[in-house]
């Protein structure tokens, strides 16, 4: 009975697919008591898993259909549809009871719909006779009789089928699990809680998996948590329960257009992080993705947002939408790209929109000449709270259109490359408005340069500019600039290990009078010279040492002489151990001293430490940190006029340090890792549309973290110190939970 179920499939599916060849053999009707027999001299045909020739009896020749062909009409010709980027391969599926002889995957359609099949069948084209043949021991719409119900009823026990479509395996797990946490600051602010939590995760696809693949989790926490502190209020007792989870689909992500959607809920209470006031973050969004078929064209768009609500009724929310576009046109590439965002708070009244838009276009019309234009726009709408008064409201907007070119003779060598020049018009437009006061500036300019190779050493460059200004509390005022350079680059000299390098020029420059301002000529002067040795070291270790000095002269008509001296100390040590760790050590002392028009003095100390790699079998270590100070101290006047010296010192570190042990202390399964984190910028990137800041800007965190698995079951153990903005926070954090099912 199965041979008579695979040839009614079998002429359904040449029905729908008559273009694919002109002529095919014969599909030789065959029943239970007249196996198919192979041709003597011909190779058996190789069908996927899902594939029986038990069930399906055609000759060797039989072309076997495609998954892409069997569910959709083909095009004229045997031609794929555009969108399909991959061939078309037989589905891999595994052996299994559950999936139905009938169906052509483990997700799909059933018997195909008679009506259908004649509105897919062209009207001029008469049916072959083999495909007669195969229908006269079949009929499509009714089985035979005999044992046509006893086929039917065994088919609808072997796989759960409705209307035509199968459910596709599922792929789930879980965990349930406890957790204590236990917070302090040293504020005196103390927290104690404890939580419980369930979860439950799942996946599979929708029709099959090059179609739609998708997951979800669903989860409940309870918490209960008592707190107290040095004030008046005393200590706290609350508890909560919360539902947690999240979702995702990805559609066509083998093709040229592949679509991603998301969503996620998630609770502070259960992360082991230390946070200002517990919150429940919800994030959402999607992305689609294109590209042509020739590859020309694609772009993309993205939106994300992510909603945080705390415990102390605070509300942040930040939402984010982009998305690009870049197409070839003849010679021309042009690319476009946009973002949207907006970030708001409640509890302060924090506020900030900011529009981008960019866009450039690059033409090579030969090997000497090249053409290109740009746009840029921004538009910023900010409003901050202040502890003073009132919030402050601020607004930019900004216009920028720039079209270059440049052009260069034919050349072989960069030797015999004697001209370069290059231009470009500019237009530029900014809005600017402070609560009740607004400016607003345009201006439009042309500008050219050139660049002569007299030779390796000497080279001599020009440059001018016209701009018309227009400010919106004045007239129109033109601003003309002309400038002339010569430089000369001294060939390396080497004194047995050291290495000298130097440089000098000559700057001249005029720039005509605007307003009441006079107009001014400038002459500089320039020398630079690098005094650097190289030193093998610690076993092959190679250390690097230069030190450079600049003097730089220069004469205005307007301020008067300048003198400025700069020295400069670097070293770099390369760290390399065999294939395992590779790593360097950077470090740079400047101190610049300005006398004259300008007076100041200006130290500068850069750290950079970077390396990655593996320490022994079961441990490794990743370290990116980098530490900036900086002191300037420059002369200024006071109210009454007289002079005085002011002084900024600033000092940041940014960067991480991990370190990881998969085997700790001898125990097998015993996992530790050591995480540093430093950022003392304190940047609000939330406010201003960064997704994945963090709520709580943390300008040191130290984590030590704990993890052991016994069979099913997790247990962590974390101690998190960390400093937020001066207010010092320490957490011990563990938690245990037991996972199910496989997912």
């Amino acid at each position: 009975m199965r041979e008579s179920v695979g040839a009614v499939q079998l002429a359904m599916a040449n029905i729908a697919t008559r273009e694919i060849e002109a002529a095919r053999a014969v599909a030789t009707p065959l029943t239970a008591q007249s196996p198919p027999a192979e041709r003597a001299g011909e190779e058996k045909e190789i069908y996927p898993d899902w594939f029986s020739e038990t069930d399906h009896p055609v000759a060797a020749s039989e072309p076997v259909l495609k998954l892409a062909q069997m569910l959709v009409a083909p095009l004229p010709g045997g031609r794929n549809p555009q969108w399909m980027t991959l061939p078309d391969q037989g589905p891999a599926l595994r052996s299994s009871r559950t999936l139905s002889p009938r169906m052509p995957g483990a997700a799909g359609v059933g018997l195909p719909d008679p009506q259908r099949l004649q509105q897919l069948e062209p009207a001029s084209a008469p049916m072959p006779d083999e495909e007669i043949a195969a229908q006269s021991v079949v009929s499509p719409v009714s089985p035979p009789s005999g044992n046509a119900e006893a086929a039917g009823s065994k088919s609808e026990k072997e796989s759960f089928n409705l209307y035509g479509w199968e459910v596709p395996p599922i792929r789930w797990g879980g965990s349930l699990g406890y957790s204590y946490q236990k917070s302090s600051s040293n504020t005196g602010h103390a927290a104690a809680s404890h939580g419980t939590f369930a979860n439950l995760s799942a996946s599979s696809y929708l029709y099959a998996p090059w179609f739609a693949r998708v997951s979800g989790r669903l989860g409940i926490t309870r918490n209960s948590t008592d707190s107290s502190s040095n004030s008046f209020s005393g200590s706290e007792a609350h508890s909560n329960a919360n539902v947690v989870g999240g979702g995702e689909i990805n559609m066509f992500s083998s093709s040229r257009f592949p679509f991603r959607a998301y969503f996620d809920r998630s609770d502070t209470r259960t992360s082991g992080t230390i946070v200002r006031n517990d919150y429940i973050s919800n994030r959402f969004g999607f992305t689609q993705n294109f590209r042509s078929v020739d590859g020309h064209q694609g772009g993309n768009l993205m939106f994300d947002r992510n909603i945080v609500n705390s415990s102390n009724g605070a509300h942040d929310d930040v939402s984010a939408l982009s998305g690009s576009y870049s197409v070839q046109t003849g010679i021309v590439q042009n690319n476009v790209n946009g973002r949207y965002s907006l970030g708001e708070r409640s509890n302060n009244g924090d506020r900030a929109r900011l529009i981008g838009v960019n866009s450039s276009h690059i033409a090579n019309i030969n090997d000497t000449l090249n053409l290109g234009a740009t746009m840029n726009y921004s538009d910023t709408d900010i409003r901050t709270a202040n502890s003073f008064g009132p919030s402050s409201n601020s607004r930019g907007r900004y216009l920028q259109l720039y079209g270059y070119g440049s052009w260069l003779p034919d050349f072989e060598d960069l030797e015999d490359l004697p001209l370069t020049l290059t231009g470009g018009l500019r237009y530029s437009a900014q809005d600017t408005q402070f609560g009740d006061e607004a400016f607003r500036a345009q201006s439009i300019g042309l500008n050219s340069g050139a660049l002569y190779r007299h030779n390796r050493n000497l080279s001599l460059t020009a440059n001018g500019a016209v701009n018309r200004l227009t400010l919106s509390q004045g007239e129109s005022q033109l601003l003309t600039q002309v400038g002339t350079g010569l430089n000369y680059v001294g060939d390396p000299l080497t004194f047995g290990n050291f290495s000298y390098n130097w440089n000098s020029g000559l700057n001249l420059n005029w720039q005509s009078a605007v307003a009441e301002t006079p107009s001014n000529s400038m002459l500089s002067g320039q020398f630079t010279h690098t005094l650097s040795r190289n030193y093998a070291v610690l076993s092959g270790q190679n250390l690097s040492l230069a030190v450079t000095q600049a003097i730089n002269v220069s004469n205005s008509q307007m301020v008067g002489d300048t003198r400025s001296l700069t020295h400069t100390l670097s070293a770099n040590l390369g760290l390399n151990a065999g294939e395992r760790f590779t790593g360097s050590l950077s470090a740079m002392l400047s101190d610049v001293r300005t006398t004259g028009f300008s007076e100041q003095e200006y130290r500068v100390i850069n750290i950079g430490f970077f390396g990655q790699g593996q320490i022994s079998q079961v441990s490794n270590v990743n370290i990116n940190l980098m530490f900036n100070w900086a002191d300037q101290t420059y002369q200024t006047v006071d109210g009454f006029g007289l002079p005085i010296n002011q002084n900024t010192e600033r000092m940041t570190i940014n960067g991480s340090a991990a370190y990881s042990h998969l085997r700790f202390a001898g125990v097998r399964g015993l996992r530790y890792n050591l995480i540093f984190v430093a950022d003392t910028r304190l940047r609000d990137e939330r406010l201003f549309g960064n997704v994945n800041g963090d709520v709580d800007r943390a300008r040191f965190a130290l984590t030590n973290r704990l993890e052991y698995r016994i069979g099913l079951l997790d247990l962590r153990l974390s101690l998190v110190n960390n400093d937020v903005g001066g207010k010092k926070n320490a957490l011990l954090f563990f938690q245990v939970s037991r996972q199910i099912g496989s997912y």
